[in-house]
């Protein structure tokens, strides 16, 4: 590659999600090659299609899950909705228990009362269980850069004197970019009071650990159709919690003893704009659940939501510089960071000729290293992703 080719070097910048039809009459006007789009009923999920926003609400049916009530839970047969893995699969959710309807509003952290201060959260999710009025909360912080981080919960239900609990670590539960295929491993600890009454003892209060472990895939992508909401693409997120209990006992136990561990499955699907729009959750186990369980704890299915469409579109790339290495066997590609654009595509050509750009890399940093091994010219440009 020439030095002076260099500064001849086009730059594109496409988002993802344009039009098909302006696409096109880009591609006939201009002669360019646009960006990929999705494969049919595929579905990339993003940190903007989450609920993040205050005054934002999404509203689901359910079973009767018991979390405020002395009365039993009611498991719920789930054979005919969690369906199969991989592409193309249909899950129908149009009919359900309803037994309970609970709304999730987003509102201040401060509007939660507590005493202990979740700094870094930005967002609390306000559930509200209809059946009893009675709510429990979680504190997040949802951005681009890294997806929905969870820092702690408000649940009455499990330490009614202190019911907010911080997490040791971040839980970063829903990345900022998910597609087909993928997977990742969270963790994190908490701690709470267990108050019980303990024959020969009496009551005691019990300092108690739970160490979580969380390990995600992505294993299905295809059609969702919800009650009131009609059918959507979606992807099937398929997660294995690990708990493993760990207590003290006063006067007794002074160090941590491992009480129990405990297994439960979940399955969530995922819509743009929509977030999670059904849940399914298995009765916990003292062994891994296996993906095909029938019996569920919790069915949950959207039905009313006001998320709207995002009009946060991925912005231009700009500021592409371009550098040979001494030895003219490599070129490094940098850029300015756009607005709204999580991941970008790198692509180049040796002919400028449309059906002749090929992929370099997909990063969601801003700059790309190219190995060459010719001085022909060589013709980069970056696509911007949402």
């Amino acid at each position: 590659m020439r030095i002076d080719m260099i500064n001849s070097i086009l730059t594109e910048t496409i988002t993802k999600r344009l039009a098909m039809r302006w696409l096109a009459a880009c591609a006939t006007a201009l002669g360019i090659l646009c960006a990929p789009s999705e494969p049919l009923g595929q579905v990339t999920i993003t940190a903007k299609d989450m609920f993040s926003k205050e005054g934002q609400y999404y509203k689901v049916h359910s079973n009767f899950i018991g979390h405020f009530s002395e009365a039993a839970r009611e498991e719920v047969d789930v054979s005919d909705y969690i369906g199969e893995a991989g592409a193309d699969q249909v899950w129908d959710f149009r009919e359900g228990p309803e037994d309970e309807m609970i709304q999730f509003d987003y509102v201040k952290p401060s509007a939660i009362d507590t005493d202990v201060e979740f700094d870094e959260a930005t967002i609390a999710e306000r559930a509200t269980f209809d059946s009893s009025g009675k709510q429990k909360s979680m504190f997040l912080n949802v951005s681009a850069a890294r997806g929905r981080d969870v820092y702690g919960f408000h649940d009455a239900s499990i330490d009614e004197e202190d019911p907010a609990i911080p997490f040791s670590a971040r839980l970063n539960d829903f990345p900022a970019v998910i597609k087909f295929g993928d997977s990742w491993v969270v963790n994190t600890t908490f701690e709470f009071v267990t108050r019980q009454s303990m024959f020969g003892v009496g009551d005691i209060e019990a300092p108690t650990k739970l160490v979580y472990q969380s390990e995600m895939v992505v294993d299905g992508h295809g059609i969702v159709i919800l009650p009131e909401l009609g059918f959507h693409d979606c992807l099937r997120i398929n997660e294995l919690v690990q708990y493993d209990t760990f207590i003290k006992i006063p006067g007794l136990v002074e160090d941590w003893q491992k009480a129990s561990t405990d297994f439960i499955r979940n399955y969530y699907w995922l819509s743009k704009d929509m977030g999670i729009v059904a849940q399914i959750s298995s009765v916990q186990d003292t062994v891994p659940i296996p993906d095909d369980f029938s019996t569920a704890s919790a069915l949950w299915r959207q039905f009313e939501n006001n998320h709207g469409e995002s009009n946060e579109t991925a912005q231009p790339v700009e500021g592409l510089e371009i550098s040979l290495d001494t030895k003219g066997n490599r070129v490094l590609l940098s850029w300015k960071k756009a607005e709204n654009t999580l991941e970008y595509l790198v692509q180049f050509s040796d002919s400028l000729a449309s059906n002749s750009w090929r992929d370099l890399k997909t990063t969601s940093g801003n700059f790309a290293l190219d190995a060459i091994s010719s001085k022909n010219a060589r013709f980069y440009r970056i696509v911007s992703l949402e």
